[in-house]
């Protein structure tokens, strides 16, 4: 049988006459029998039937009643006189919210829509994808009776296994916290628990949380070089046969003094380097003297006719010489024209003048 009928044995007035009654006897689970006791005489009457029937849950669809002839007073016919709802635990979210500082709260409840469906030793799993885990559960009963279920959390599952089932229709709120477990793990977006356990249970999924992983901060901007200053401007002025020079106005003294040879002017290396802002070095046992500015390298030795720039030759038509006190004397336009530096010559002033 589908349905369980409860009647008692009833003796029921007709609406229209009272002295009309109707005996309703139970004659099996699902089956009563209706006798009509009249005797006034035939007429219409009317019979209001209270039935009560035990449906199990897992029934859905109309309650039919079926009505058969007796003795021809009742003509056969089928009567809905209900409908049956299918047993169902429905599971909801609320509260939520965005997981921060590595966690974030749920309240999840638990709905059943008839009385113990939830029945003792059932089990609802909460099961949340890579990266998130369960912490801190803790159960309240919002309605009925009798029903409690204890709550087991194991890393991305959170059970709700029933202690009590209910004898009446229940509501069970649980409240837990979702929490970030691994982040190389964890998706953005939505964070949803798969729900499984029973077969009446919807939906087959309940959103818990939100995610957003933090975004890597920004490498920081180099801080830009600085521009390089630009060497001052430098103007050198030598004069023949005079051992002072004067570099940007100011005066210098040398050791030697610059000399014309064969319609050439010939000035001290060492002191043309000070004054063009070069650092100076000697190397006894090669005989050679490098100056080096900005980069920039010039090498002279005595009694060679090639000077280096930057390793590359450049042919003299002179050689240098070496005068006391051991000074290396060299037409001065090789020198100032490897640092890229003007020369002008003055013939009335017998001055040398170097601009770089």
């Amino acid at each position: 049988y589908r349905y369980r009928l409860e009647l008692p044995d009833l003796i029921i007035p007709s609406s229209e006459d009272s002295e009309v009654q109707l005996t309703c006897t139970m004659t099996g689970d699902h089956e009563f029998l209706g006798t009509i006791t009249n005797e006034t005489g035939i007429g219409k009457y009317t019979f209001v039937v209270p039935i009560k029937s035990t449906i199990p849950s897992g029934v859905k669809g109309d309650i039919e009643l079926v009505v058969t002839s007796l003795v021809g007073q009742l003509p056969d016919g089928v009567v809905v006189v209900g409908a049956a709802l299918p047993g169902e635990i429905t599971i909801e979210s609320s509260g939520v919210g965005k997981i921060k500082d590595g966690k974030s709260t749920v309240e999840v409840t638990l709905s059943e829509n008839m009385a113990g469906l939830l029945s003792r030793g059932s089990k609802i799993k909460l099961t949340l994808p890579e990266g998130f885990g369960w912490a801190n559960a803790k159960g309240t009963l919002v309605s009925g009776e009798d029903y409690w279920a204890k709550l087991v959390t194991d890393g991305r599952t959170l059970e709700v296994q029933t202690e009590r089932a209910s004898t009446r229709r229940a509501t069970f709120r649980v409240e837990a916290e979702v929490r970030l477990t691994d982040a190389a793990k964890a998706e953005d977006g939505e964070v949803r628990a798969a729900v499984s356990g029973l077969d009446r249970v919807s939906p087959s999924t309940i959103l818990v949380s939100h995610y957003q992983a933090p975004k890597p901060e920004p490498e920081p901007k180099p801080e830009p070089k600085p521009e390089p200053k630009p060497e001052p401007a430098r103007t050198a002025v030598f004069t023949i046969g005079s051992t002072g020079y004067a570099t940007n106005g100011v005066t210098g003294a040398m050791d030697v003094a610059p000399y014309l040879k064969d319609g050439r002017t010939y000035l001290p290396l060492r002191y043309v380097g000070y004054s063009l802002g070069a650092e100076v070095a000697w190397d006894g046992q090669t005989r050679r003297a490098t100056l080096t500015r900005n980069g920039k390298t010039v090498q002279v030795t005595v009694g060679s006719k090639t000077l280096l720039v930057n390793g590359a030759p450049v042919t003299m038509d002179v050689m240098p010489e070496l005068v006391p006190p051991g000074r290396i004397m060299l037409p001065y336009r090789f020198v100032a024209e490897a640092f890229d530096a003007e020369v002008e010559w003055d013939p009335a002033a017998r001055t040398v003048t170097m601009t770089l």
